[in-house]
């Protein structure tokens, strides 16, 4: 016989209601996971708890303590291509072992981030997977290590010390297989071209390997002296002479990145220059801020997928990542965790990225 409204016990969402909360938030409460709950909110379950008369289902606690199948996701900004490919890599990993994606745009937001964390966490996901937007290394970093927080990777990003599974791109190999190849085409001056960095692991560690690379083999932009000639190849053994300038451009808008690009090439007028994008956005950033690099008399060169980056003009040379690898990669790092008893120190994993190259930098 069904139980009248009066007498029937009270029930988990009975509890929610008068505490003006979601049911999420009170299961939290009864398995003991207070980390992202106020005192406030603690206090008023508690008091309702005991005013209602409430009592968990012991049997049902047991069956929500088992594992969702849920990983979360946070996306730094989905807008860009190479996200969208780092999520299909996600997707076929963990649709092959009957995982289900829960997936948050943050839109290069820290706070959206944290937030969605949060949210992911009250959805009882069993792992979380983070392409950080930046400015959030602290918290990770206590998210990571505190007791009872499902296991964590991050994503075409690190954080240190390694306190989780980093899996990005040899960033700095990278910058330095793509500058040997610019040096051997005799360009004289390079433009490494991003957003802001500082916030970005990423970013940073190629900002980094760029201006190491240009303080080893050639000058400074605007030094005395800069390089006469961009470099030779010895055919016989393959090394890389000469020299060559460089600079870092970082640009927060398009109006900025105009003027930057507009200084730059009055200044090094009559020399070859080539644009070498962080990424495929801020190659189209470049497209529309300073159109005549659309000409053919500029080198152009990214970090880009080679299928993009073949089709894109006359084609751009580019360093592919294989997104869809690093994507499956993490996911199957993390299930690893989660499912299958991996319990193995943390690293830093970094996979090589393909140069692949196109008339941009070899017909100019």
């Amino acid at each position: 016989m069904r139980q009248s409204k009066a007498n029937r016990k009270p029930s988990i969402a009975d509890v929610a209601a008068a505490v003006g909360v979601s049911k999420t938030t009170i299961s939290r409460y009864l398995h003991g996971k207070y980390d992202y709950m106020s005192a406030e909110t603690k206090e008023r379950i508690d008091a309702t708890i005991e005013e209602l008369g409430y009592r968990p289902n012991k049997m049902a606690q047991s069956l929500k303590a088992s594992n969702s199948h849920l990983i979360g996701v946070t996306i730094a900004n989905i807008s860009n291509p190479f996200s969208s490919q780092l999520l299909k890599g996600m997707q076929a990993e963990c649709r092959a072992r009957g995982i289900q994606l829960l997936v948050s745009d943050v839109d290069d937001n820290p706070a959206l981030e944290r937030a969605a964390i949060e949210s992911l966490l009250d959805s009882q996901v069993d792992g979380l997977i983070v392409n950080t937007a930046g400015d959030n290394d602290d918290y990770l970093t206590e998210f990571a290590t505190k007791d009872g927080n499902p296991p964590m990777a991050t994503l075409d990003r690190f954080i240190k010390p390694v306190v989780c599974d980093c899996i990005t791109t040899d960033n700095a190999a990278g910058v330095d297989e793509m500058l040997d190849h610019l040096v051997a085409q005799r360009f004289d001056h390079v433009v490494f071209v991003t957003q802001p960095a500082a916030a970005i692991t990423t970013r940073v560690t190629r900002v980094t390997a760029f201006r190491s690379y240009i303080a080893a083999h050639g000058a400074a932009a605007g030094a005395a002296g800069a390089a006469d000639i961009a470099g030779a190849v010895d055919t016989a053994t393959g090394a890389i002479s000469g020299t060559i300038s460089g600079e870092v451009l970082e640009y927060n808008d398009l109006a900025g990145l105009a003027t930057g690009l507009e200084r730059i090439m009055a200044e090094q007028a009559g020399r070859r220059v080539c644009l070498f994008s962080n990424n495929e956005d801020g190659m189209c950033d470049i497209f529309e801020a300073y159109p005549a690099a659309l000409d053919g008399h500029i080198g152009l060169c990214a970090f880009a997928t080679k299928r993009w980056a073949r089709y894109s003009g006359r084609g751009i040379t580019c360093l592919d990542q294989n997104p869809v690898r690093m994507g499956r990669t993490c996911a199957a790092k993390l299930a690893a965790r989660i499912y299958d008893g991996d319990d193995s120190p943390y690293e830093l994993l970094e996979l090589p990225a393909e140069l692949c190259v196109y008339a941009s930098t070899t017909e100019v």
